[in-house]
């Protein structure tokens, strides 16, 4: 036979067979219900008061009180004596917290400077304010921390790297 013949008389086969496996599986119907007909159940639609019916209670303002401080008028809002008021929650006694005090200083604007030079380094610095002869001094610290080792070696790297000596102080 012909080489010609031959792949005629093989195509014709295959299409054959491919058409006895899947003709019957595309015309069973089987996939009909499964692609054409879902049933979705829709919760019935919530019914809602026009809003010309809805009465809400008035709320009452808050009072508020000017406090002059220095050169500026603050502006003080309190809650009227009628709400409840909070239930206050035990704190876990034993958990202590450190904090790695690096300088003191009485100048405000130096230690801010310092603490923005510590947080570009990575570290989490704050300025804490207390009055000493009633005059503000200002304590930059790093932290807090619950582990006191951790603190121990910043306190190491602080040293190298920054030249600051601190130690460590219970926080808050």
């Amino acid at each position: 036979m012909e080489k010609s013949l031959q792949q005629r008389l093989i195509g014709a086969i295959l299409l054959v067979a491919l058409g006895v496996i899947f003709i019957p599986v595309l015309l069973d119907g089987s996939g009909f219900k499964s692609r054409h007909s879902r049933s979705i159940e829709m919760p019935p639609e919530p019914e809602y008061p026009p809003l010309s019916e809805i009465k809400l209670k008035p709320v009452e303002p808050a009072e508020v009180t000017k406090k002059p401080v220095k050169d500026k008028l603050v502006i003080v809002a309190s809650q009227t004596a009628k709400t409840k008021p909070e239930k206050k929650t035990e704190l876990n006694k034993s958990l202590k917290a450190f904090a790695l005090q690096v300088s003191t200083v009485k100048v405000k604007d130096n230690a801010y400077k310092l603490r923005d030079k510590l947080r570009k380094a990575g570290y989490t610095a704050y300025v804490e304010t207390y009055h000493k002869g009633g005059q503000p001094v200002y304590r930059v610290r790093i932290g807090p921390e619950l582990d006191r080792a951790r603190l121990e070696k910043m306190k190491q790297r602080i040293k190298q790297e920054q030249g600051l000596d601190g130690f460590i102080v219970n926080h808050p």
